[in-house]
C-alpha cells in the first residue's frame, strides 16, 4: 500500500508543469537576456530480485538557466523515491552533509573568460564516467559500492578553467565532507582537482580528492574515468578508484574498477555491458559486479522518452536482479 501511494503522489506532482511553465515564460519576459528551463522526470521501475519491488522510480526536477552572459544557475531536486522509508529518510536528512536528501545540487556560476567560479551546493569532483551520469538515469544495483554509498553532493566552491579549444578543463574545489553530520558545522571539508578532457576519440575525467575524515586526518582518493570510441557505433569505458564503497564507513581504502563497452547500432538504441570489480583492502572482502542495460528512445531525433531494460548479476550478494521501466524528461518551455 505505501508503494502504490508513493506512485499515486508522484503521479500527481506531475500536474505541476503547467504552473511551472507559467512561471519560466514570466521570468523570460522580465529580460530577454535571460534563458531559463525546467524539467521534471518521472521514472517508473518494475524490478525484480527474488521480489517484485519499484526499483530506481523516482521524481525529479532540474531548473537551470541564464541569469545574465555571465551568470548561470543549476538546480536539482530529488522529490521521491520507490519506497516511504527512502522518501521519509529524503526531508529528515535536509541539513546533513553524508546521506542523500531532497536537494541535490542548487549552485551559481560565473563565468568570465576562460573562467568560472562555481559557489553552492554542488557534486564532488571524483568517480569518473560512472558518477558524472544523473543520478535518475543510472541503475543502483548495477553500480560500484563507491556510487551507491559515497555522499557526492556537498557545500561548496569550485574554480574551473577552460582553454581556447574548449577540449580541456582543470578544476579546484573545495567542499564539505561527507565525512562530517552537517555541512560546515562539523568543520570536516573536502579538496579537489580535476581534469577534464575531450581529445578526438578519447575523453577523460581524472579526479584527486583529499577528503577530511576527521580533524587533521585525509582519506586520498583517486579516480581515473577514460572513454575510447572504436567508431561511430562503439564505445570503451573503463573507470578506476582507489576506494570501495562501506555503508559504515562511507568510504574506505581499496580498488574498484569497471570496464565497459557500449553498442549504438542505430541513434534510437544503445546496448551497455559492464563488469565491476572490487577489493576491499581493510577487510580483504572482493567483490564482482556484472550488468547489462538496453535503452530505446522511440520519439524520433528525441531522447526526452526512455524505455529500458537492464539485468545483473552481484556476486557477494548472490543475487540476480531484472529491472524493466520508463523515463521521461517534461520540458519547459517546450519546444
Amino acid at each position: 500500500m505505501k508503494k502504490f501511494l508513493v506512485v499515486c503522489t508522484a503521479l500527481s506532482l506531475l500536474c505541476l508543469p503547467g504552473v511551472a511553465q507559467e512561471y519560466v515564460r514570466e521570468a523570460e519576459a522580465d529580460n530577454a537576456g535571460r534563458s531559463v528551463g525546467l524539467s521534471i522526470i518521472p521514472r517508473f521501475d518494475l524490478n525484480y530480485d527474488g521480489d517484485f519491488t519499484l526499483g530506481d522510480s523516482s521524481l525529479y526536477s532540474l531548473f537551470e538557466g541564464s541569469l545574465s552572459d555571465n551568470l548561470s544557475f543549476s538546480i536539482c531536486n530529488h522529490w521521491l523515491a520507490s519506497d516511504a522509508e527512502t522518501i521519509s529518510a529524503l526531508y529528515q536528512n535536509t541539513f546533513r552533509s553524508d546521506d542523500v536528501n531532497w536537494l541535490d545540487w542548487a549552485n551559481l556560476t560565473y563565468s568570465f573568460g576562460s573562467f568560472s567560479v562555481t559557489l553552492g551546493k554542488q557534486a564532488l569532483t571524483f568517480g569518473g564516467f560512472e558518477f558524472d551520469a544523473y543520478d535518475f538515469e543510472a541503475y543502483s544495483f548495477l553500480g560500484s559500492s563507491a556510487w551507491n554509498d559515497l555522499q557526492v553532493y556537498q557545500w561548496g566552491a569550485k574554480f574551473d578553467w577552460t582553454n581556447e579549444s574548449e577540449n580541456t578543463t582543470l578544476s579546484l574545489q573545495a567542499t564539505s565532507s561527507p565525512f562530517g553530520e552537517h555541512p560546515f558545522s562539523s568543520k570536516l571539508f573536502n579538496y579537489a582537482l580535476e581534469w577534464r578532457g575531450e581529445y578526438g576519440s578519447f575523453r577523460n575525467i581524472w579526479s584527486a580528492v583529499a577528503m577530511e575524515t576527521e580533524a587533521g586526518s585525509y582519506l586520498p582518493l583517486l579516480s581515473f574515468g577514460q572513454e575510447f570510441d572504436l567508431n561511430d557505433n562503439v564505445t570503451l569505458g573503463l573507470d578506476i578508484y582507489n576506494i570501495v564503497g562501506d555503508e559504515e564507513e562511507i568510504a574506505m581504502k581499496g580498488l574498484t574498477m569497471i570496464p565497459s563497452l557500449i553498442w549504438k547500432p542505430c541513434e534510437s538504441v544503445q546496448l551497455r555491458g559492464r563488469l565491476g570489480g572490487e577489493i576491499n583492502r581493510v577487510t580483504k572482502n572482493k567483490d564482482l559486479i556484472v550488468g547489462f542495460d538496453a535503452h530505446w528512445y522511440p520519439i524520433k531525433d528525441n531522447e526526452d522518452l526512455r524505455l529500458h531494460l537492464a539485468t545483473g548479476y552481484h556476486h557477494d550478494l548472490r543475487l540476480c536482479t531484472l529491472n524493466i521501466g520508463v523515463l521521461y524528461y517534461l520540458n519547459f518551455p517546450r519546444s
